[in-house]
């Protein structure tokens, strides 16, 4: 289980991602370092912003189109 964060991670939508994606990417939860959600538990999957050195929250469409990312470079 991750460190306990006393504020919430910084969330990223759609409109920021698209103005640097090269800045983010999503890392396993399983790394060590990585916060727990905030019911304490590991997140399978967390956002990095490479800019602030720090963990952030993706919205739901940018989650989704950086599994996809993965999942393309897994099948090449």
């Amino acid at each position: 289980m991750g460190p306990k964060r006393n504020t919430p991670l910084p969330k990223v939508d759609m409109q920021t991602y698209l103005q640097a994606p090269d800045r983010y990417e999503l890392r396993s939860g399983q790394e060590e370092g990585t916060p727990s959600c905030p019911y304490g538990n590991a997140y399978q999957w967390i956002g990095f912003d490479l800019e602030i050195q720090d963990y952030v929250r993706f919205t739901k469409s940018v989650f989704k189109k950086l599994v996809r990312q993965l999942e393309e470079q897994a099948n090449q």
